[in-house]
């Protein structure tokens, strides 16, 4: 390999690098401005494990970065770590979708509009049910996404 192939790959690298780290400030940047992590971390109250929170984001973020780049990469870890996978994955959508819906005001809207005055929490719970079940429905079927 000549001088010049091995500055030009190391230039990708970097780039790949840089881009890496700047959509991952951003992911995270905008996680934390709907109010995912300070609301989950002040519900449950663990403040004291906030350094292993912020690791784990890392490690996530880590994680699927090396697997957007490299789809067909293989992990022989069981499949309780697939079930594991799926839970934490599912987790993440839910919080995720119910931090923007809050943001966005759509549950107060949604139940002012449709007279909704107690159970809230059961219309909201019902709502993240139906949408595990649509999901647990998708993927047993092997349906395409």
């Amino acid at each position: 390999m000549s001088e010049i192939q091995v500055l030009e790959w190391g230039a990708w690298f970097a780039f790949g690098i840089a881009a890496g780290a700047a959509t991952a400030g951003g992911v995270l940047a905008f996680l934390t401005k709907i109010g995912i992590y300070p609301r989950m971390i002040g519900s449950s109250h663990t403040i004291r494990l906030l350094k292993f929170y912020e690791w784990m984001i890392i490690l996530g973020i880590i994680c699927s970065g090396i697997y957007s780049e490299y789809p067909n990469l293989t992990l022989h870890a069981g499949y309780w770590f697939v079930v594991l996978w799926g839970l934490c994955a599912g987790m993440f959508v839910g919080c995720v979708s119910a931090a923007l819906a809050e943001v966005l005001n759509v549950f107060p809207i949604l139940f002012r509009r449709l007279n909704v005055q107690s159970g809230m929490s059961f219309y909201m719970m019902m709502m993240a049910l139906g949408k595990m079940t649509g999901a647990f429905w998708y993927f047993y079927h092997g349906l395409k996404p």
